[in-house]
């Protein structure tokens, strides 16, 4: 019999059986199709078919590592954190070497209130792959919340250190050396006047204005195929998967606008090389793009673009409030505003701007940002990028 015949009866008896249409057989012949089966489930938050999985594996061999860190990660994710300690350190116990083995060990002990066993894991995960940025991030953020901001920053310094450009590391020492006191470090990382731009522009070849081109765009995002409801940080509206693909449709004329944005945004960059926005500055790039549809309450949740340097957005329809001196800053963009579960006290330099049309606003992708939510019963209908680094 073939490798390929025997995958094929593996995966069919991985299918559901008869009189017990839920639940798929394991056995010892298709363990490793059941195993990469459970790993996808996983990744795609089907965490029931997950589990069962792993626990079935487990069932037929109790040393199966890769089962024991799943199924851990899964009581984790549920809230089962004894049960999470335990299945992580029997995966670790059986020689599982992995610096991610460490780094799920340092999150539960997180969890459950063991932080110097925390600390001592996450040190370890970097210890055996220093160019692993998850342990770097955790690590610093729980010295942040033991009050040791300054233990945070150098995390910080050593990770960008060990893995170079690193918006995320970056984006939290912004904030951490705001909580150790060191505000004028703080504040030249978050420069929101000399690093935040508008740039205005002509309407796209093929469009009489920008109100017809604003139109077409607007309706390409609407009935655009991959909208979703409620992804990525969009509460109480829709976001598309990538735009910059065929057919392109008005989005051709975006791109060229786009990239017209960002030459003269490094145009206008300060003479300082030492500061990341101009140390990192891309001699080439390629640009991905998604659209925004939020309707009454929607908002985006503070968040950054780790695998961008530069990110925009601008904006093809705005309901009335927008504009409303009463009802400001409702619907606005927001800068400074950490992500929820970044541990810092607070007192941070918030920025609110108000969208207008014809207008982009371009930034650096570690600047935390958000939108305000707005009450209304029009849309909010915005494309927004970024500038991706290519070496």
């Amino acid at each position: 019999m073939s490798n390929r015949q025997q995958r094929r009866m593996q995966e069919k008896s991985l299918r559901k059986q008869p009189g017990n249409a839920q639940q798929p057989v394991v056995t010892a012949a298709n363990a490793a199709s059941a195993f990469q089966a459970a790993v996808q489930y996983h990744r795609t938050s089907r965490f029931r078919e997950a589990e069962s999985l792993y626990r079935q594996l487990l069932a037929l061999d109790a040393g199966h590592v890769g089962a024991l860190s799943g199924l851990g990660m899964i009581e984790f994710q549920a809230g089962r954190y004894e049960a999470a300690l335990d299945m992580v350190q029997r995966a670790i116990a059986l020689g599982a070497a992995e610096p991610g083995f460490f780094m799920n060990l340092g999150a539960v002990c997180v969890k459950l209130g063991r932080p110097d066993e925390a600390v001592t894991a996450f040190r370890e995960a970097i210890a055996r792959d220093p160019r692993y940025g998850d342990p770097y991030y955790d690590l610093g953020n729980l010295y942040l919340a033991q009050g040791k901001a300054g233990d945070a920053v150098a995390v910080f310094d050593a990770c960008m250190a060990a893995r170079g450009r690193d918006y995320h590391a970056l984006a939290y020492q912004a904030h951490a050396l705001a909580e150790a006191g060191r505000n004028d470090e703080a504040g030249r990382l978050l420069d929101f006047d000399t690093y935040v731009k508008t740039f205005a522009f002509e309407p796209p070849d093929g469009f009489a204005d920008m109100a017809s081109f604003n139109k077409a765009l607007g309706r390409y995002i609407k009935t655009h195929p991959t909208l979703q409801g409620n992804v990525m940080s969009t509460e109480n509206g829709r976001h598309t998967g990538e735009l910059i693909k065929p057919p392109l449709g008005p989005m051709e004329g975006m791109v060229a606008r786009i990239d017209e944005a960002v030459r003269w945004y490094k145009s206008q960059l300060p003479g300082d090389p030492t500061h990341p926005a101009v140390r990192w500055a891309p001699e080439r790039w390629r640009l991905t793009a998604w659209g925004v549809v939020m309707h009454d309450k929607g908002h985006e949740r503070p968040h950054i673009h780790p695998n961008g340097w530069l990110s925009g957005v601008f904006y093809l329809h705005l309901p009335a409030v927008v504009a409303e001196p009463a009802r400001r800053p409702e619907g606005w963009l927001e800068f400074g505003r950490p992500t929820a579960h970044l541990n810092v006290s607070g007192g941070y330099d918030i920025r609110q701007y108000q969208p207008a049309y014809g207008q982009m606003f371009l930034f650096p992708s570690y600047f935390y940002h958000g939108t305000v939510p707005f009450r209304s019963d029009e849309r909010r209908i915005c494309v927004a990028f970024d500038v991706e680094p290519v070496a």
